[in-house]
């Protein structure tokens, strides 16, 4: 028996204890791998974590935040109720500002036009007459009014003319008067000394033809100064008739005031009907609708031949070609972000391609953004600031509603 165990112990020259060694050597092998895999693993899933923590704390601390890919959208709609009676352009179509979308049946508004145009032709013509009438009662009142003025002018000259003429003839009969006396006191004392044998007839009968010239002369100087009265009290009434005329010329202006206030009226009317006509116009263009925006029509509303009511949209069009993301930055941030920094946009639907865009717009008003207290003492409501992202969009492959992605770039990055 002990020569078996010990042949057995000796098999093929390999002693109990070589075994025993041998195995020894590799459960120390196998516990040194093990303890290598364990620290590999242990080293790798540090590195991976400290990295993937790296990672998430520098994406917290950049300039990341999500947003939707939008548009200036305008609704195009008719300022006035109608029959759409023509579409020009459909879904899809692009379109400039000011481009024709679509028209109204304008049959009615036509008329209406025509009818305001006639109407202001003819308070025109109104306006024309009266003004015409007011220049043509003005030339005439204006020409009695001078020649008025002359007649009294001359009347006046009569009136010191015949004044003149009286005034001699006063004198003429002072004159003659005096001379009548004189030749009359020399009748008398020759008519005595005739009595008298003092002188011969002949000298007394001189004397009486002397006093019978000069009491004619008397006569006629008197009748020159009756004469000369009369002329002049025909000077005086002619005077007052001539100023008569030239004060009813005068009030004749009236006339012309109540022309002028025809005129103003005429001419209130045709502005009224000028008025109406570019009402007229008005409407007649609002049955017109033009784009408001250049872009592209995303909505069709209506049909031709469906009525419509004033404001009612008729076409929706969106500015494709400048679209924008709109995103908030934390008050924190914020201090970083300025007009014109470049960022760069992802969408998921293009995965691995970047949008270049650009800070167009930061709001100066923050708006409270909810944060769950963790410390009473420390933890408070946050604001964030709206950022407006602009995003050429030159090839439509940005549509409105995309979920985006915004990294605002800092340092050389940009």
């Amino acid at each position: 028996m002990f020569r078996q165990s010990q042949a057995f112990k000796q098999y093929k020259g390999v002693t109990t204890v070589d075994v025993l060694t041998r195995i020894k050597l590799k459960k120390t092998a196998v516990t040194f791998l093990l303890a290598g895999i364990v620290a590999a693993a242990v080293f790798i899933f540090h590195n991976y974590f400290y990295k993937q923590q790296v990672a998430i704390a520098e994406e917290r601390d950049s300039l990341i935040a999500t947003g939707t890919i939008e548009a200036r959208t305008a609704v195009a709609a008719f300022k006035i109720p109608g029959r759409i009676e023509t579409i020009l352009v459909d879904e899809g179509a692009r379109v400039e500002q000011g481009q024709e979308l679509a028209r109204l049946d304008s049959s009615e508004l036509n008329a209406k036009l025509a009818q305001a145009e006639g109407a202001y032709a003819a308070a025109q013509g109104q306006v024309n007459q009266a003004s015409h009438n007011v220049t043509l009662q003005s030339q005439q009142i204006e020409a009695k009014i001078k020649q008025a003025e002359a007649g009294v002018a001359a009347a006046e000259v009569g009136v010191k003319d015949a004044q003149d003429q009286v005034n001699a003839a006063e004198v003429g009969v002072k004159d003659a008067k005096d001379q009548l006396n004189n030749a009359q006191d020399l009748y008398e004392r020759l008519r005595l000394l005739h009595d008298q044998g003092a002188i011969d007839d002949r000298k007394l009968e001189e004397a009486r033809i002397g006093y019978e010239r000069a009491q004619n002369a008397y006569n006629a100087a008197q009748i020159s100064y009756e004469r000369a009265r009369n002329a002049y009290e025909a000077a005086q009434k002619k005077l007052q008739e001539a100023r008569a005329l030239l004060d009813q010329a005068i009030s004749a202006r009236t006339g012309v005031a109540v022309a002028q206030a025809q005129q103003e009226a005429a001419t209130g009317q045709a502005k009224q009907a000028g008025g109406a006509l570019e009402e007229a116009k008005a409407y007649l263009a609002d049955a017109v609708l033009k784009a408001p925006i250049t872009g592209f029509i995303t909505q069709k509303y209506l049909e031709q031949g469906e009525m419509v009511n004033a404001g009612t949209p008729v076409f929706e069009i969106t500015d494709l070609l400048h679209t924008y993301v709109k995103v908030y930055i934390s008050e924190k941030k914020i201090g970083r972000v300025r007009l014109g920094q470049e960022a760069e946009i992802t969408v998921d639907a293009f995965p691995g391609k970047t949008f270049k865009g650009k800070v167009v717009w930061i709001n100066d008003a923050g708006e409270f953004a909810v944060k769950k207290a963790i410390n009473d003492q420390y933890d408070h409501d946050i604001r964030s600031f709206e950022v407006k992202i602009d995003v050429p969009n030159p090839d439509l492959i940005l549509k409105t509603g995309m979920t985006a992605r915004v990294k605002i770039l800092e340092g050389e990055r940009q």
